[in-house]
């Protein structure tokens, strides 16, 4: 026994426990118990599969998630040495999301995180592959962003990024829009004749308001600036002056006073990489998904996020 893989290896109470790759779990359907006991005595002996660890025991709409543990053996079926139960059918939701990847700890967490009070989140996913997430706790990854345009760009791109993100642990993404326009009407009296914005991209428009942009080097007019310092010293470069402007950098939102380890957002000053600031951590304006997926990685390390994979 002291050569064997019978002893478990983990604390079923740790947080964001998830197998590294959905083929160590099986299902067992139409079980005739799922009591604890009768479950632990029914696979205990039995062949298991070499790469089998967990196994989906379900009765009807009812499941229980079971570990076992078999002797270190290259042989294809072993015998089950030991069994122990992880959760128990009070314990554990069984989903059908057909659309989820359940290899991806993030896309776990967006489907656990609809059913907060359930302990293990058992979904079948993509290709029917079945996978779990037991005990979630996600990073709650704040994405604050400046809009429009629609959809917000940043929110966008860390959505892909977890989308695919197989070793980054459960990460769900909670938004924080500053709509510009709206910032524009608070700093104005009224609207002015004339609004200047860094480029088309920036999705402004204002039904009775002529919009210019920054980046196409207009005629000078009696504009106001909506936008930030970068597009102050454009204004410099072009003009010769500063322009009146509303400043809506991200930055005047985010205040120092808070702890800003686990927000991502943008900056138009960094022309490349990732910085670590008191607000948060800042990745450029027309940040890449590389650029994206570093800064998410910075936001992992200064966190310390706790996951447990199998």
């Amino acid at each position: 026994m002291a050569n064997s893989a019978s002893i478990f290896k983990f604390d079923p109470s740790a947080a964001n426990i998830m197998p590294t790759r959905y083929r160590q779990v099986a299902i067992s359907t139409d079980v005739e118990s799922l009591d604890t006991s009768w479950l632990e005595q029914h696979f205990a002996g039995r062949e298991a599969y070499m790469r089998t660890r967990f196994i989906v025991a379900r009765r009807g709409q009812d499941t229980a998630l079971v570990e076992v543990a078999r002797p270190d053996s290259s042989a294809l079926f072993s015998d089950v040495e030991r069994v122990r139960v992880l959760a128990t059918p009070d314990m554990c939701r069984y989903v059908v999301a057909p659309e989820v990847d359940t290899a991806v700890p993030s896309q776990m967490a967006l489907v656990a995180m609809e059913q907060p009070e359930t302990p293990c989140t058992i979904v079948e996913g993509a290709y029917s592959h079945v996978s779990f997430l037991l005990n979630p706790q996600p990073l709650q990854l704040h994405v604050f962003d400046i809009v429009p345009p629609f959809p917000s760009k940043l929110l966008d791109q860390v959505q892909r990024v977890l989308a695919v993100a197989e070793d980054l642990p459960p990460i769900v993404p909670v938004p924080t829009f500053v709509d510009s326009r709206g910032e524009l009407e608070r700093a104005c009296a009224s609207l002015p004749s004339d609004v200047l914005v860094p480029c088309r991209g920036s999705g402004i428009e204002f039904a009775d308001t002529k919009v210019s942009y920054l980046d196409e080097r207009p005629p000078e007019a009696d504009w106001i600036l909506l936008g930030c310092e970068r597009s102050q010293q454009i204004h410099r470069w072009f003009y010769g002056s500063r322009a009146n402007v509303v400043d809506i950098c991200p930055t005047n939102f985010l205040s120092t006073s808070r702890d800003g380890s686990q927000t991502i957002t943008r900056c138009c000053l960094i022309q490349e990489g990732v910085e670590t600031r008191p607000q948060g951590i800042y990745v450029p304006w027309g940040a890449s998904l590389a650029e994206v997926r570093q800064g998410i990685e910075r936001v992992v390390e200064s966190v310390g996020v706790p996951w447990t994979r199998t």
